[in-house]
């Protein structure tokens, strides 16, 4: 059995929901959530990963147009 320990508000709304929109089936909500993270969780670290890429972009001073079109031609050529 799985123990977490979760702020009181946090809890209230987590049963409101298992009991609303499961039927009170804990393991199929948490079955659902798993479900869900699998299947959109890469988005959200896919997004943290481009936006550390900009601030570091930025932090350098930018890219230049031609660096970008250097870029896409060499990764062309090495594809195809």
């Amino acid at each position: 059995m799985i123990s977490i320990d979760l702020p009181t508000a946090l809890e209230r709304r987590f049963m409101d929901v298992v009991q609303d929109s499961y039927d009170g089936n804990l393991q199929e909500a948490i079955a659902t959530f798993l479900k869900l993270h699998e299947k959109y969780g890469w988005k959200e670290q896919l997004f943290s990963d481009v936006k550390s890429v900009r601030e570091e972009v930025r932090r350098t001073g930018g890219i230049k147009a031609e660096t970008i079109d250097n870029a896409i031609k060499e990764y062309r050529q090495s594809v195809g």
